[in-house]
């Protein structure tokens, strides 16, 4: 069996691709998913992952509803970037149902259950991981790992010139989460936006399998809605890369901290030497690429 791991997701187009990925790759046990407003309000990311999965052929996997709004505030959704109800393509109506438990109490019990080999694998704002935290603090000696998309450490932001979506929409639980002592990879912009496929790419339009076509809609959808834009980039999907293939990414120990307001508000800086964050800075571009493109054919294929 592979790393026994829970993703927690708000589930919009590069989500989906991720959790296809993690689906067909060996080196990954999903023992549950997670989901989160972000991307899309709590309904639809919900939604969105029921349907994925059952049209994946993995309605086997549990999902958990969680976060309907940050520690603090609302969620700004991010419609405009990943279509109506967060997602460029339609999914088929689930055969699924999330599960009574909700996440941050989800995530408690599968960390409880796993005597401290749980990984999660957070690919949305981290509301969810930070409400467990504070719910349970033995969490920091129950989790093996937490892979983190999220930050701009070394380059620009996507929502402001500093502060990258998943940060920025709650800044408070990013501040718990690096604040706790886990052990954290934290993959930013810094190498989401180095991997992407271009508009006139043919090789992710090619593939037969259910988890391909899948992916090829939801990318060519984007694109319909993004006539501007050239290259869709693979931040989420690269966060399950590291999780599979560290050996393709350099990192550098750091201690991260988050400005939770004002103008900085979601800026995540990086003090470099003894830390328990692991900041990925640099990707082997075609490797990672490949591998997202392999890992988005079922095992069988």
């Amino acid at each position: 069996m592979g790393i026994p791991a829970v993703i927690d997701v708000d589930t919009g187009t590069d989500d989906a691709i991720a959790l296809i990925m993690a689906a067909n790759s060996p080196e990954l046990d999903i023992r549950g998913i997670t989901t989160s407003g972000g991307n899309a309000s709590l309904a639809h990311t919900t939604r969105n992952t029921l349907r994925l999965m059952s049209a994946i052929g993995r309605s086997d996997v549990p999902i958990s509803k969680g976060a309907d709004r940050p520690l603090r505030g609302s969620f700004e959704y991010a419609y405009h970037y990943h279509g109506p109800g967060g997602m460029t393509a339609p999914l088929p109506a689930a055969d699924l149902l999330p599960v009574e438990k909700r996440a941050p109490e989800y995530l408690i019990e599968s960390a409880a259950q796993l005597g401290g080999e749980l990984t999660i694998i957070a690919l949305g704002p981290l509301t969810n991981v930070a409400r467990a935290i504070r719910r349970e603090p033995s969490m920091r000696d129950m989790v093996s790992h937490v892979f983190v998309m999220g930050g701009a450490v070394e380059v620009g932001g996507n929502v402001t010139p500093n502060a990258e979506f998943n940060i920025y929409a709650d800044p408070y639980a990013a501040s718990v989460v690096f604040d706790s002592g886990l052990p954290v990879t934290l993959v930013g912009l810094d190498i989401g936006d180095e991997v992407g496929f271009a508009r006139e790419d043919e090789d992710w339009r090619s593939g037969d399998s259910p988890g391909q076509r899948l992916a090829a809609r939801i990318i060519e959808g984007w694109f319909a809605i993004h006539p501007d834009r050239d290259t869709y980039v693979l931040c989420d999907p690269m966060t399950v890369a590291v999780a599979l293939a560290p050996d393709l990414f350099e990192f550098r120990q750091a201690s991260v901290s988050v400005d939770e307001d004002g103008v900085f508000r979601g800026r995540t800086r990086a003090i470099y030497g003894e830390g328990n964050v692991r900041v990925a800075l640099t990707v082997a571009v075609e490797q990672a690429r490949a591998l997202t493109l392999e890992r988005l054919a079922s095992p069988t294929d």
